[in-house]
């Protein structure tokens, strides 16, 4: 079999660098072009999560229990308010545990600990004060996190797979023309499996203890940052 000198291949990222390697290959071996692109989109979140958190501690189990789901029934009536009780609001089963704090250098019996998590969806954010206010009248024991999202997360990331891929297409066109060659068709078109918008919803790292007192009053404000749904497409192109 012949061999000679021949162009291997091309390597490029959407930022345009560029690698090429040289070795004796055989006449029936493809020439290829290997690019990446990259496709972003930003955009404004249109809902929100709030993970509720409600613990009681008392000299009685079934005492704390009781208090533990009084609250939360208590406040699953407010979020039906707001929201879808099937679609929207996710609740734990109640966990129950001795509890002992670090009292005198000694690590004491205090009392038995029930706690249960809620999780709800707020998909309208301009009644984001309001619901954090008739929260604060509860007596949870904190909300947890807050976390921004868009409810059209996956068609969005379908979309931002697109644009990945006429910047990879684009960008192996433009290095095909400065070589001199032609690309020809299309052999290999992968993502790199990460729905990421800088990690499936902005956090806000906010934390709010209120020690399962009511205190009522207004709720707090906050404004979301823009998320930004990101994608990168593999291809691979034949050389003709």
């Amino acid at each position: 079999m012949r061999h000679k000198l021949k162009l291997l291949s091309l390597v490029v990222t959407s930022g345009f660098l560029l690698m090429i390697s040289c070795q004796s290959v055989s006449d029936d071996n493809e020439n290829r072009i290997r690019v990446s692109g990259e496709g972003k989109i930003r955009i404004m979140p249109d809902q929100v999560t709030l993970t509720i958190n409600t613990a009681f501690t008392k000299p009685r189990m079934v005492d704390a229990v009781r208090e533990t789901q009084n609250t939360v029934d208590s406040v699953i009536a407010i979020l039906g308010k707001y929201g879808n009780k099937k679609e929207d609001i996710k609740t734990s089963s109640v966990s129950a545990n001795k509890d002992y704090q670090f009292i005198g250098n000694t690590n004491k019996f205090v009392g038995y600990q029930a706690q249960q998590t809620i999780d709800f969806v707020l998909h309208d954010l301009s009644k984001f004060t309001e619901l954090t206010g008739k929260l604060l009248e509860t007596k949870i024991s904190g909300i947890g996190s807050i976390s921004f999202d868009h409810s059209k997360a996956d068609s969005i990331l379908r979309e931002a797979d697109l644009i990945a891929y006429d910047d990879a297409l684009k960008s192996a066109q433009k290095l095909a023309s400065r070589a001199d060659v032609k690309i020809g068709k299309l052999l290999f078109l992968s993502n790199d499996g990460s729905g990421s918008n800088e990690s499936t919803g902005y956090r806000t790292g906010m934390a709010l203890e209120t020690f399962n007192k009511a205190y009522g009053g207004e709720g707090f404000k906050i404004a979301p940052e823009v998320l930004e749904f990101k994608r990168t497409i593999y291809t691979e192109f034949e050389i003709k």
